[in-house]
């Protein structure tokens, strides 16, 4: 799942790039409107993501986030440690794209 999201991530940022003139730092900067988009909504999706997820992830969401005022039940979990998923994610396909422009 990681492979297919971040390639997805980078073609997504390749096109801000090249169609709306951002930045890599412009993507930086705006890294938790990215993630958001990734993230599930519907509590199947989560369920089905969180699972399918690296075990590493569990239950760190709500230890380095804090429940960010949300109620406190599983979904709002799984939710906050697939958001530090993605976020790694987000980190490598931005990397790999800065890597890739240094070689150009």
């Amino acid at each position: 799942m990681s492979h297919q999201v971040k390639e997805a991530m980078k073609s997504e940022f390749r096109n801000a790039i090249t169609e709306h003139g951002e930045t890599l730092e412009d993507i930086r900067d705006n890294s938790g409107e990215w993630i958001e988009g990734y993230l599930p909504v519907y509590n199947n999706k989560i369920v089905e993501e969180w699972q399918a997820m690296p075990s590493e992830y569990d239950n760190r969401g709500a230890v380095e986030l804090g429940h960010l005022e949300q109620e406190i039940n599983i979904i709002n979990l799984m939710s906050l440690d697939l958001y530090l998923y993605y976020n790694d994610i987000f980190n490598e396909a931005v990397n790999e794209l800065e890597e890739e422009e240094e070689e150009e």
